[in-house]
């Protein structure tokens, strides 16, 4: 993947190194796809159950870049089932986004036959309930009363923890304990240290590209908030990545392969996107703990549904692959 400045990002890249694994049949279908930018989207094909377990009612796409051509979720599949950790980065209210996630996931686990569920929604200490729950021993009830869920864990995470449960996969819960991330944004990442709700080691450059983006996110530097204070909650937000970082680090390095096929299981990590764009955040957290690991990256962006213009430089450097949605 390159990045607008040129550099060379973490993930093997979206030029001639991202294609390994692709199906030479697919390669050929992008190719041809590369000179023809004004070719149209094309709507994935989302079974009924899929939409209605996530409140899905607009269309969604699914964009492989750098071609900026849709594919089709077995397509998609064919190249994400070679990877060792797929990301996919949400936009957090997105029905229809959430659609393709599970999607994704349910077709992944199918085609591997073995994988992870590592999800941002769940923090480290509530991986007790959690597997209780997926183990049979905890009722949803008991469940939902002590795990701390996301007020749209119905809506948008269910059915893929429903999932899980009856394949028999295992779910983490990989963040970070969240009093932990609030004490780091007040005094700093040293108030994190020792903690086993959190990563070992974070990692919080000042100079890096994630610290940039991270800024304009917040507004930028003379917003009215003194830099001090701005640079803690950006220790904070690496905390974050680099404890769902380790955590998914430590769950492959404890898997066991297949003894057939010799893989462990694949990852499927979903968070928001900015955790995962350009290859940053935790993605190059993960990288930093095991660079030989073959990682994926789905991002998504939103569009109203009568402006379906083609992604950007900017939105095409994302991803592997970029599901587009509807704006709700």
């Amino acid at each position: 993947m390159k990045r607008r400045n040129g550099t060379a990002a973490v993930l093997p890249g979206v030029g001639a190194a991202h294609h390994r694994g692709i199906p030479a049949g697919l390669l050929l279908v992008l190719a041809a796809a590369c000179s023809s930018p004004g070719q149209s989207m094309q709507p994935l094909k989302l079974s009924a159950e899929t939409r209605a377990a996530t409140g899905a009612t607009g269309p969604a796409y699914l964009i492989r870049t750098p071609a900026g051509t849709s594919v089709t979720l077995e397509e998609a599949v064919d190249v994400l089932a070679d990877a060792d950790v797929v990301f996919l980065g949400e936009q957090h209210d997105n029905a229809a986004g959430h659609a393709v996630q599970l999607a994704l996931t349910e077709a992944l686990g199918r085609r591997r036959g073995n994988i992870i569920l590592s999800m941002e929604m769940f923090e480290r200490d509530a991986q007790a309930s959690l597997d209780l729950y997926l183990s049979g021993a905890l009722s949803e009830e008991a469940f939902k009363g002590i795990a701390r869920l996301w007020p749209n864990y119905d809506e948008h995470y269910r059915a893929a923890v429903e999932f899980c449960k009856e394949q028999g996969f295992p779910v983490l819960a990989a963040n970070v304990y969240r009093p932990i991330a609030s004490r780091v944004a007040r005094d700093g990442a040293r108030a994190a240290i020792g903690d086993p709700w959190a990563a070992r080691t974070i990692h919080a450059p000042m100079d890096s590209e994630y610290h940039r983006r991270f800024t304009e996110v917040m507004g930028g530097h003379g917003n009215g908030v003194d830099d001090a204070i701005m640079n803690r909650v950006y220790e904070a937000q690496c905390l974050k990545d680099d404890t769902m970082a380790e955590s998914m680090a430590l769950a492959l390095e404890a898997a066991a392969a297949d003894p057939v096929t010799g893989q462990k299981p694949q990852v499927i990590h979903w968070n928001g996107r900015f955790h995962s764009d350009f290859g940053l955040g935790t993605v190059e957290r993960l990288k930093l703990r095991d660079p030989s690991l073959n990682v994926a990256v789905v991002s998504m962006i939103e569009r109203m549904p009568t402006v379906l213009e083609p992604l950007t430089e900017e939105e095409l450097d994302q991803g592997h692959f970029v599901i587009v949605a509807e704006q709700p």
